[in-house]
């Protein structure tokens, strides 16, 4: 059973959360730092397939290999992505700041940065924030906001949650994560930008955390596709102190239902990114059913979602099915276009757009206006080839996107 409590990463026992200002942006809070009281504990992290990474992926790609972290200090504002050998010092130094505030080895530090690519830090500034963060670390419900509004960039509001769930021998266990995303974002993560940070007092080995975090992106954040680009700096990490005390979980003692609570962590925050799109107006959730296996289930509802043409037909309220089912056809996706079945659906009804491969009357059009007038539209497709399933998120495409991404730089 899986419990939503109020709050975020500081509601889970031995994690202390910040979110300073230091003016790195123009306006608001943009150094955060979550903190772990046990010092250095178990850790796993899923990284950006750019094969243009930023000089934080590098290093906290390289740092977590140990399987273990005390703390993870990030900024917004600029990336540093794209800034060659100082931009790699840059990284080093936020890590090793953190890291002797803090009592910790530099190795021990995840460091991570979102914001403008190609612009150097303001070391001055990050080095301020970060002693500043340290000060204010805590394990109350704002610090916890705080640290969500810290690695905010073009979202409008910070993401967060946290959840108790029942191991199956009986224990509970708690899970909280903050999150940002709102633009940039078409996630390939494998064991402006999307970051994820994920903190549980679960007692489980790193080999056994990295199996159970990959799936989990794959049916969370790699799902999302808010604009087709996939970022330079995208990391979701997790760490896990073992306050709970559960029988430990490994890879030959796996729990299903810590693997379900973390999955489910992971799927709301994804969700919170698609409904945060860049000037979004709806939020666009795609459910495939009955695909011929779980790979064809994934690429047609990522095509449909990351379809600008469906994205705009749904920003017009244009109920324009041909291009969802476009969409499917190019998605590299097993199945007989005569066979396929199209509904939409939101809190206004339904309407079957096509069934069995025929399209729907002028009325069932007409009714599919008025439904894409609500906030949240599902568009559900029947394969007909299997039974596999799965859900992809997105938003639509509108005036407002272009014009925040036509002048990010200035």
């Amino acid at each position: 059973m899986t419990t939503v409590l109020e709050g975020g990463i500081t509601e889970v026992p031995g994690f202390l959360a910040a979110g300073v200002r230091a003016g790195i942006k123009r306006r608001g809070l943009d150094v955060m730092l979550i903190a772990s009281e046990d010092g250095p504990v178990t850790a796993a992290g899923a990284f950006t397939t750019n094969l243009v990474k930023g000089a934080p992926v590098i290093i906290t790609s390289k740092n977590i290999r140990r399987g273990k972290l005390g703390a993870i200090v990030a900024n917004s504002g600029i990336s540093n992505v794209f800034t060659g050998e100082r931009g790699l010092r840059d990284a080093r130094r936020m890590a090793q700041l953190t890291a002797r505030l803090l009592k910790l080895r530099p190795y021990h530090v995840a460091v991570a940065s979102t914001g403008l690519i190609g612009t150097y830090l303001p070391m001055r500034k990050v080095e301020t924030g970060i002693r500043a963060a340290v000060k204010e670390l805590s394990n109350s419900r704002e610090a916890s906001l705080n640290a969500a509004k810290a690695i905010m960039t073009t979202d409008t509001t910070p993401k967060e949650i946290a959840v108790q769930i029942e191991l199956e021998d009986g224990t509970p266990v708690k899970i909280g994560g903050i999150a940002k995303g709102a633009g940039m974002i078409a996630p390939k993560l494998k064991t402006a930008t999307m970051l994820a940070f994920i903190v549980t007092d679960v007692s489980i080995t790193p080999d056994a955390l990295r199996a159970a975090l990959q799936p989990a992106v794959d049916d969370s954040f790699n799902m999302i596709n808010i604009d087709g680009d996939t970022s330079t700096s995208d990391t979701v990490i997790v760490m896990a102190n073992g306050r709970a005390k559960n029988r430990r979980i490994t890879l030959e003692r796996k729990d299903k239902e810590f693997w379900e609570g973390l999955k489910f962590v992971l799927t709301e925050l994804a969700w919170m990114i698609a409904r945060d799109g860049e000037g979004a107006t709806h939020l666009i959730e795609v459910m495939i059913k009955n695909a011929k296996n779980l790979d064809d289930a994934r690429r047609a509802a990522r095509a449909v979602a990351g379809s600008n043409l469906v994205k705009a037909a749904i920003f017009g309220r244009d109920p324009n099915w041909g291009r969802i089912a476009s969409a499917i056809g190019y998605s590299g996706a097993s199945f007989n276009p005569s066979k396929i079945s199209i509904e939409l659906v939101s809190e206004r009804g339904r309407v079957d757009l096509v069934v069995k491969g025929k399209p729907g009357t002028k009325r069932a059009l007409e009714r599919a206006r008025d439904i894409l007038r609500s906030r949240e539209i599902e568009i559900h497709v029947d394969m007909a080839m299997g039974k596999a399933c799965a859900t992809a998120w997105g938003c639509d495409l509108t005036y407002d996107y272009v014009r925040i991404n036509s002048k990010y730089t200035t």
